[in-house]
C-alpha cells in the first residue's frame, strides 16, 4: 500500500512539475513574444517619427528658402523702382532747366522754318503757366517777321514744363513737355535697367 501511495505521490509530483514547467515555458514564450512585439512597435514608431521629423525639417527649409527668395525679389523690385523714379526725377529736372522760354522760342523757330512760306501757316504753343508769358514774348520777338499770323501761346496748368507745339492747325504736332520727355527716356531706359537687374550686359 505504501509503495502504491509513494508511486502515486511521485506521479502527482512529476505531473505537477511538468505542468508547472509547461506553464513557465508558455509564460516565458508569451513574454518573449510580447517583448518582441513591443520592440517592433517601438522601432516602427521611431522610424515613423524620424520620417515625420525629416519631412517637417524639409518643409521648414523649403519655406525658409522661399521666404529668402521672396525677400530678395522684393529688394530687387524696390531698388529697380527707386532707380527708375530717380532717373525720371533727374530727367524731369534737366528738361525743366533746359526748356527755358528762350530755348523753346528758338526751337519753335527752327521747327517752323519749313512753314514760313505758307501764307496760311499758324503756330500755336501750349506751355506751363510759369513759362507762358515769357515764351509768348520770345516767340513774338523772333517770329513776328517770319509768320504772317502771330503765334498763339496758351497757358496750361497740367503742363509742368516744356511745351506742346502745333503747326497749321494741328497738322504737325510736337510734344516737348516735361512729361513727354520723361516718358520717352523712361521707355528708353526701362529695358536697360531691367537688363541690369536680370544680370545681362
Amino acid at each position: 500500500m505504501s509503495e502504491e501511495l509513494q508511486s502515486l505521490l511521485e506521479k502527482i509530483n512529476s505531473d505537477g512539475v511538468m505542468k508547472a514547467n509547461a506553464q513557465r515555458d508558455a509564460i516565458v514564450a508569451k513574454a518573449e513574444a510580447d517583448a518582441a512585439a513591443i520592440i517592433a512597435e517601438a522601432r516602427e514608431k521611431a522610424a515613423k517619427m524620424k520620417e515625420e521629423a525629416a519631412a517637417e525639417a524639409a518643409t521648414l527649409q523649403k519655406r525658409a528658402e522661399n521666404a529668402i527668395e521672396q525677400a530678395a525679389r522684393d529688394v530687387v523690385l524696390k531698388l529697380k523702382t527707386e532707380l527708375e523714379s530717380r532717373i525720371s526725377a533727374a530727367v524731369a529736372g534737366a528738361a525743366e532747366e533746359t526748356m527755358t522760354p528762350a530755348f523753346m522760342a528758338e526751337l519753335v523757330k527752327t521747327l517752323g522754318a519749313s512753314f514760313i512760306a505758307d501764307p496760311d501757316a499758324e503756330v500755336s504753343v501750349i506751355a506751363s503757366v510759369k513759362d507762358a508769358a515769357a515764351l509768348d514774348a520770345a516767340l513774338k520777338g523772333s517770329l513776328v517777321s517770319s509768320f504772317k499770323k502771330q503765334p498763339r501761346v496758351l497757358a496750361e496748368s497740367t503742363i509742368r514744363g516744356g511745351m506742346e507745339v502745333n503747326f497749321t492747325g494741328g497738322e504737325l504736332f510736337f510734344d516737348f513737355s516735361t512729361e513727354a520727355l520723361t516718358g520717352l527716356l523712361a521707355e528708353y531706359t526701362a529695358p536697360k535697367i531691367a537688363a541690369i537687374f536680370a544680370g545681362e550686359k
